[in-house]
């Protein structure tokens, strides 16, 4: 996570590319509806892009936990220039623990970190642990769902990831990213299968996980510009939630 102490400006720009709005954002809040008043916890938050849209939206308390302590400085320090009440801690996601269970855990991009199946599963299990019994968890990891191999251009929405050539558990999928102001940086994922993926939820024990495929904004569906975008999506969302007892 030290990389991302040196990138952490150019990440945070990153999400000024458009297809953060209108395919990534709208995906999310489509998923969770509404959120008013609810307990947040999200875990790998970065500079807190998510954390503040979360309490914009109407969410009660919202807590962002990162590993990375720049994420977390740029986090503290927009939310010192523009109070929103959102609460930031330098922590591992991996051992977290909120001092009261939650109603929602976001982990936006942050499980495609673990290096193995195990440590796949410890994320996991921190996250259901924090959510209080009906809690919901939803997120985005990098889209494994189809046989990608070697280096996949996304590079007019500014991505480009280089996939490894077999499909291997723990296997590094090395990430570029351009943004609007040209700037280029870069970053390592793990591949994970998507029956990994179920059986680590399913492990922990969460309920009702499925994927959801990402999904347009209405005001950009007939804009054929997204068509390669959609038609093979750098990343999938998922949601699942704990049992009630």
């Amino acid at each position: 996570m030290d990389r991302y102490d040196t990138i952490a400006e150019a990440y945070r720009d990153s999400k000024e590319l458009t297809f953060r709005d209108v395919i990534e954002t709208y995906t999310l809040f489509e998923m969770l509806g509404d959120v008013g008043g609810k307990t947040v916890l999200d875990m790998g938050c970065g500079d807190g892009f998510y954390t503040r849209l979360l309490k914009r939206a109407g969410a009660g308390e919202v807590t962002g936990v990162d590993i990375s302590g720049e994420m977390i400085r740029l986090a503290t320090e927009e939310e010192s220039r523009r109070p929103l009440g959102c609460l930031y801690r330098h922590r591992d996601a991996r051992t977290f623990q909120p001092c009261a269970r939650v109603d929602l855990v976001l982990a936006s991009f942050l499980l495609h970190y673990a290096k193995s199946d195990e440590e796949l599963r410890r994320f996991c299990r921190a996250c259901l642990d924090a959510l209080r019994p009906g809690g919901r968890f939803v997120g985005f990891v990098a889209n494994t769902h189809i046989p990608l191999k070697g280096t996949v251009s996304w590079k007019k929405y500014g991505i480009v990831k280089v996939y490894p050539q077999t499909r291997r558990d723990g296997g590094v999928i090395t990430v570029r990213i351009t943004n609007d102001d040209s700037r280029e940086f870069e970053f390592e994922n793990c591949f994970f299968a998507p029956l990994t993926y179920r059986k680590a939820f399913d492990e922990a024990g969460f309920a009702d996980f499925r994927w959801v495929e990402p999904e347009l904004h209405p005001n950009e569906r007939n804009n054929p510009f997204w068509d390669d975008f959609l038609r093979i999506p750098p990343f999938m969302a998922f949601s699942a939630s704990r049992g009630r007892s």
